[in-house]
C-alpha cells in the first residue's frame, strides 16, 4: 500500500512540475523587446479617464512614446493620427506622452490644443509607464503588438506614413 500511495505522490508531483514548466516556455517572458509580452499599463487621458493595454485585448495595437519637445515625435504625429483614422476598425495607435520629460507638464497638453488628434493619448504622470517602457534608444520610439499582447516589432525614431503602412501590411 505504501508503494502505491509513494507512486501516486510521484505521478502527482510529475504533474505539477509538467505543467509549470509548460506555462513557462509556452508563454514568451513579459518585456518590451521583439516576441515578448508587451507590459500592461494603466494610464490616464487628457480628461482623467485612465484606459490600459489589457482593454485592448484582443486588437492588433500601435503604442507610440512621445513628448511634445521631441522633433521626431512632431513629425510623426499626424501620420500616427492618419493611420488611427484609416483603421480604426482592424488596429488601435495609441500615443503615449512621456510627462517625466517634459520641461513644464502643461507643453503636452498645449501641444494637443494647437495639434488635435483623435487617437487616444495617454499620460505618463508618474513615469510608471517608462518604468516598465524605457526610452532607452531615444524618442519616439513604436512597439507594434499583436492581438495576444507579443511585441511583434519595435522602431526607435521617427516613422514616416511609408514605414509605417510596410511594418503594418503583414498584420492587417
Amino acid at each position: 500500500m505504501k508503494k502505491w500511495i509513494s507512486a501516486l505522490v510521484v505521478f502527482i508531483a510529475v504533474i505539477i512540475i509538467g505543467t509549470i514548466v509548460y506555462e513557462n516556455v509556452s508563454s514568451p517572458p513579459v518585456g518590451v523587446n521583439q516576441g515578448e509580452q508587451a507590459p500592461d499599463f494603466e494610464l490616464p487621458d487628457e480628461e482623467g479617464k485612465n484606459m490600459s493595454l489589457s482593454d485592448l485585448e484582443g486588437d492588433f495595437v500601435v503604442l507610440n512614446q512621445w513628448a511634445s519637445w521631441c522633433e521626431p515625435c512632431i513629425r510623426e504625429f499626424p501620420v500616427l493620427d492618419h493611420v488611427h483614422e484609416t483603421y480604426e476598425d482592424d488596429l488601435n495607435v495609441v500615443a503615449v506622452n512621456m510627462t517625466g520629460t517634459e520641461r513644464r507638464v502643461e507643453d503636452a497638453t498645449e501641444f494637443l490644443d494647437e495639434n488635435p488628434v483623435t487617437m487616444p493619448v495617454l499620460f505618463d504622470e508618474d513615469g510608471e509607464f517608462a518604468d516598465d517602457y524605457p526610452p532607452t534608444d531615444g524618442m519616439p520610439t513604436t512597439y507594434f503588438i499583436n492581438e495576444e499582447g507579443i511585441i511583434v516589432d519595435v522602431h526607435h525614431g521617427e516613422l514616416t506614413e511609408e514605414m509605417l503602412e510596410e511594418r503594418l501590411h503583414p498584420f492587417l
